[in-house]
């Protein structure tokens, strides 16, 4: 750092910059209440665009604290979080991560526990791969439960999966992952399962709307393009803030290519499903009512019936524009009356096992291939075919021909 060309990213003097964001939080008081200091500190390279700050994380912690104890300072009760970080910073150099760094240093502080730790949650800013971001937010959540914090509250408050293809708004250079516009609108709802699923307290998307005004962004993210038309990812959007909003509960269940989370709400159940194979697959869910609401990410809706205590799906496959399909295909969603307790049991199930089983969770995904399915048609067939050879052998035998 040169000390007569200091720029934003240098260690500030800390009696100046406690007064600036004393002065902030007075001017926004009563409109802000959550503060997060900072933007992505874990970006190491002071060369690259994302480099946001020249100093150690024992400067951060110092810079953190100032803030905390000024923010504190005018109102009590505001909230006040660790900058948002990157995590893949860390992770694909071999590096501890960020997170668990500054709590090494926290939590070393006689004086921490007196003031909570200086924080009340982590944030993260994590794209594309829904299933990826749940692991993530799992080990993030590993890492504060291992330092006594399990009581601080897990943000993303950035995620999408920009669209590569957008013929109104195609991208201003290469991206590095790439998406179609289905795609984005799709991650929309499955980030917002996954992460809910992984204990994520808070989700934001970035961004609502693109501008004309940034062209050095690779891609424009937004749900609304720039002359605020809607992108697909929009109405699913709307579908995740429709239908998800004020769950009490939510658990997700791995079926291998289906996945599968539910939330509970008061007297409700919203099952979430996609497929994540190249190919179709046929599912099965054990239902909760006779009768629900099929949601799909357009948001469009149908009323739909259970038979014999079933709902039965056909899920078409992951697109993987970038070849790689972190993206799932298009989810469903099953709105019921009801708890996920009152699922209705099912008696047999050939397509998974020859003998029933209880039942290991409180939903049942059944993924059969149309080939398995043929395969265990014909399978039954000669099994019948057997069986009446040996029954007429038994009566030729014991009564004559």
């Amino acid at each position: 750092n040169d000390p007569n060309n200091p720029t934003a990213k240098d260690v500030p003097d800390m009696a100046a910059w406690g007064n600036f964001v004393r002065r902030l939080v007075e001017q926004y008081k009563g409109r802000i209440h959550h503060w997060i200091i900072w933007n992505e500190p874990d970006v190491w390279d002071a060369n690259h665009p994302g480099s946001t700050w020249n100093g150690t994380p024992e400067d951060y912690v110092e810079l953190f604290k100032t803030a905390y104890f000024n923010i504190k300072a005018v109102d009590p009760t505001m909230k006040v979080y660790l900058s948002g970080l990157t995590y893949w910073w860390d992770d694909e150099y071999d590096q501890p991560q960020y997170l668990a760094r500054l709590l090494d240093i926290i939590t070393a502080d006689p004086e921490a526990p007196n003031y909570d730790y200086y924080f009340d949650g982590a944030i993260y800013h994590l794209y594309y791969k829904p299933h990826q971001i749940y692991d993530v937010l799992s080990d993030i959540r590993s890492i504060m439960d291992r330092y006594g914090m399990q009581d601080k509250a897990i943000w993303l408050n950035e995620t999408n999966a920009p669209p590569s293809s957008d013929p109104l708004e195609p991208p201003h250079r290469e991206p590095r992952f790439k998406a179609s516009l289905d795609e984005q609108s799709w991650f929309m709802i499955q980030v917002h399962a996954m992460a809910f699923a992984a204990g994520a307290e808070r989700i934001q998307i970035y961004k609502l709307f693109n501008s004309t005004e940034h062209p050095e962004d690779v891609q424009p993210f937004g749900l609304l393009r720039g002359d605020k038309s809607r992108r697909p990812a929009f109405d699913a959007y709307h579908v995740v803030t429709t239908y998800l909003a004020g769950f009490e509960n939510v658990t997700y269940f791995d079926r291998g290519d289906v996945t599968t989370v539910v939330f509970e709400k008061p007297n409700e159940t919203v099952t979430v499903l996609w497929n994540v194979a190249r190919t179709p697959r046929d599912v099965t869910v054990n239902a909760i009512a006779d009768r629900a609401k099929l949601v799909y990410a357009t948001g469009e809706t149908e009323p739909i019936s259970a038979e014999r205590g079933l709902y039965h799906f056909d899920l078409p496959p992951a697109t993987c524009t970038d070849g790689d399909c972190f993206i799932g295909g298009p989810p469903l969603l099953i709105v019921e009356p009801g708890s996920p307790n009152q699922r209705q049991p099912i008696a047999v199930q050939p397509t998974v096992t020859p003998t029933p089983t209880p039942l290991p969770s409180p939903v049942e995904i059944l993924s059969v291939s149309p080939r398995r399915r043929t395969a265990y048609f014909v399978a039954n067939l000669i099994g019948f075919a057997l069986a009446f050879g040996v029954l007429w052998w038994l009566k030729s035998k014991w009564f004559g021909a």
